[in-house]
């Protein structure tokens, strides 16, 4: 109790050190002295990571890497070293140093099947042999798109859907959810009806449908 009473009593007193030399300083510039104590201030660290010895030549170097890194505070990847993930077996994965762990979120919630299932990737070799890649714009789009899109619609039976919309994460379906109500009340002739009701401080967004959440420094 005692070390967070001091704790607390160091935090504001730089605080309230900074907010004065902000107040006095003139060039917007001077503030940039505060981005490092305020990013670690007020930035949440990974509770799973923890700084362990470095026992593989492999991992050196890697603390401070260029990569600009989602949901990671700057200082986490000047200061730590990332962890690594090399391979997966099933629903396991296995970090550069051979150590294993559960790929509990499933990848980010997109790899159910397993990090390499046999049929997985063999589908995906013959796609990749065959056309790895083509786009879907101007009217011009896959028969394995075509096919993905009636099978689910034949999926989902509890509501006739129209449509099948591809993307690649919660944030861009949100964003062009948003686009289409959009587009609709255009065309129906209503260009002023833009507002949405959203629920507060939610996540998975892109910057059209961040301006939705509450989030002031976020809003267009």
């Amino acid at each position: 109790m005692g070390f967070n009473r001091l704790l607390g009593s160091n935090l504001r007193t730089q605080l309230r050190s900074c907010t004065k030399y902000v107040a006095a300083s003139r060039s917007p510039q001077e503030h940039l002295f505060l981005v490092p104590f305020l990013s670690r201030s007020y930035s949440t660290g990974s509770p799973l990571q923890k700084e362990e010895p470095i026992t593989d030549e492999k991992v050196l170097g890697f603390k401070g890497h260029e990569m600009l890194a989602p949901f990671t505070a700057g200082w986490q990847s000047a200061d730590l070293h990332p962890l690594i993930i090399e391979k997966s077996e099933g629903s396991y994965v296995y970090d550069i140093n051979g150590k294993k762990y559960l790929d509990a979120l499933a990848g980010l919630w997109c790899t159910a099947l397993g990090g390499n299932e046999p049929r997985l990737v063999a589908a995906a070799t013959q796609q990749l042999n065959t056309l790895p890649f083509y786009h879907s714009f101007w009217n011009r789009t896959t028969k394995p798109s075509l096919d993905l899109a009636k099978e689910l619609l034949e999926t989902f039976t509890a509501t006739k859907m129209a449509k099948a919309f591809f993307t690649n994460s919660g944030s861009e379906a949100n964003d062009t959810q948003v686009k289409l109500v959009w587009y609709y009340n255009n065309a129906l002739g209503r260009p002023d009806k833009k507002k949405f009701i959203a629920r507060h401080n939610r996540t998975w967004f892109t910057l059209i449908a961040a301006s939705f959440l509450g989030f002031s420094l976020l809003q267009i």
